[in-house]
């Protein structure tokens, strides 16, 4: 390779089958396939798979310490060198070299004696392996097949003497064919521990359109970045890596549709803190605000699955507008007008709270519709934790003033769904689907998108033609409203007031 390898490793929970992945590959067609193995190495068979510019090496190991990769820089002339380097562990070390001592060929064919008639060679040696995989093998949650050391180390016998029997018949038969055969159908066999997570077909590719006028903009926002890699699989998959990849491709298709405009919140490798992701997609005059995450269970079960979809809780909706209305200087900066009317409300509290809460109760109503619409797109690809939407106290749910939610795409401490979540195909199709909830959101719900833009600002921007007085010491609605010849009704209506019950100091919008 011309630069230095990008490569993740992993190794089965059974320990004998241990892969490699290099991405980027230049030339993967011709990286090597086969390797000369030495019938004592812990090294049984290699098995290799292109995937594109990326090549995964499936090793099937017996004995072996666990490998640790290294490169090598190039010398004058050549290319970097990955080096893996498999050591027999120390009871395997003592093992072999007694084996090497004592055995010789009459032991190996008193073994081969007992079963070498029942070995058809017409039948693949595959299929032999894989019913004998099957039989000392269980299938978890996560779909990935695995053994008990006890299974083991009895499969592990009964595969060796299977090998030996189908080589010794296959040689009775076709002498010229039995290196060749053996080979190939050895590497067929470990391929199945991995291939058990099929590569996913991709989605329609989109294609660019130019915006309405006034499209509906929506902010994009990648989870976690920069010095905050987010959860790491056993694989090594980063969150980081994956939600950047799921969100470039939905703003992608966001912008292939003229209605909508879509951008990121960040398009790289860098952090972005928590508080300042809302006020970017707000500076950007975003009608909706999706964060992409992936999910992990720190106890390191596997057993976790499934995508889902978070919005804010209406609890930390209150305590986030508490301190909005502390901060006035925050709350100017509101969009959808709500901003500008709480900034006329000065002296009026109660107004500021109405007008706030207003808002901030239709951005979560808007969500919740939202979040919906994409579980139900997504479960029409991959599986969903929950069908309904999760409340929760996350802090770039918190503005009040843009529909917010966050998406779990999947757990990457699920073995089965990290190899999902790193395929390129996967994550489009992901994001295909998050844009197709969006859009039906869209069609579906044409005024909604426009409520707390609109309405709380048409509705309250009439006050700064009204004129305002401040209560005094004895003063009760019904006074104020002789006084200004109007109704209680109708400044109890105004100024959003729930009791007729009046504060000295309080300012009411009179018409």
């Amino acid at each position: 390779m011309k630069d230095n390898p990008n490569y993740s490793y992993s190794l089965s929970k059974s320990g004998d089958v241990f892969i490699i992945r290099i991405r980027n590959v230049d030339n993967s067609s011709s990286a090597p396939s086969k390797v000369d193995i030495s019938p004592v190495s812990c090294v049984k068979s290699l098995a290799k798979k292109n995937n594109n510019s990326d090549v995964r090496y499936i090793f099937t190991i017996k004995d072996c310490k666990v490998a640790r990769p290294f490169t090598l820089a190039p010398a004058k002339g050549t290319a970097y060198r990955l080096v893996l380097d498999y050591i027999h562990n120390e009871k395997a070390s003592a093992a072999v070299a007694k084996s090497n001592k004592n055995q010789n060929s009459n032991d190996i064919k008193k073994v081969n004696s007992s079963q070498n008639d029942k070995i058809d060679t017409a039948i693949p040696l595959k299929e032999y392996e894989r019913k004998l995989f099957i039989e000392y093998s269980t299938v978890s949650k996560d779909g990935i097949r695995s053994m008990n050391a006890k299974n083991a180390v009895i499969y592990n016998q009964k595969i060796n003497a299977l090998r030996n029997d189908y080589e010794l018949a296959a040689n009775q038969k076709n002498k010229s064919k039995k290196e060749t055969v053996a080979k190939v159908d050895d590497s067929k066999k470990n391929a199945d521990v991995e291939e058990e997570v099929k590569e996913t077909i991709a989605p329609p590719v989109p294609v660019k359109a130019t915006p309405i006028s006034r499209p509906f903009v929506i902010s994009v926002d990648a989870g976690h970045g920069g010095k905050d890699p987010g959860a790491i699989g056993k694989r090594g998959v980063k969150e980081k890596n994956v939600t950047l990849a799921i969100s470039k491709a939905l703003v992608n298709y966001i912008n292939s549709n003229p209605k909508f405009r879509g951008n990121l919140v960040r398009s790289r490798d860098i952090f972005i803190d928590l508080d300042k992701r809302s006020d970017i997609a707000r500076k950007r005059k975003a009608d909706l605000l999706i964060s992409i995450h992936a999910d992990s269970v720190e106890s390191g079960s596997s057993t976790a699955r499934g995508a889902s979809v978070l919005v804010l809780s209406e609890n930390r909706a209150q305590r986030e507008n508490g301190k909005l209305l502390k901060n006035k200087k925050d709350s100017k900066k509101l969009i959808g007008g709500a901003g500008e009317v709480m900034d006329q409300s000065v002296g009026n509290p109660y107004l500021a709270t109405a007008i706030l809460d207003m808002s901030s109760t239709n951005s979560r109503s808007e969500g919740n519709l939202l979040a919906k619409e994409i579980l139900s797109s997504l479960a029409k690809f991959t599986h969903v934790r929950k069908t309904s939407p999760i409340k929760a106290s996350l802090a770039v749910l918190k503005a009040p003033d843009i529909p917010s939610l966050l998406i779990e795409t999947g757990y990457l401490s699920n073995r089965y769904e990290e190899i999902q979540l790193n395929q390129p195909n996967y994550q489009k199709q992901i994001a295909y689907r998050i844009y197709l909830g969006i859009k039906s959101y869209y069609e579906k719900y044409p005024a909604q998108k426009i409520k707390s833009r609109v309405e709380s600002y048409t509705r309250n921007q009439k006050l700064s033609g009204y004129k305002s007085v401040t209560v005094k010491k004895g003063d009760s609605l019904s006074l104020i409203a002789k006084r200004n010849k109007t109704t209680v009704s109708e400044i109890k209506r105004i100024n959003s007031l729930k009791s007729d019950i009046l504060k000295i100091g309080q300012v009411l919008y009179i018409p």
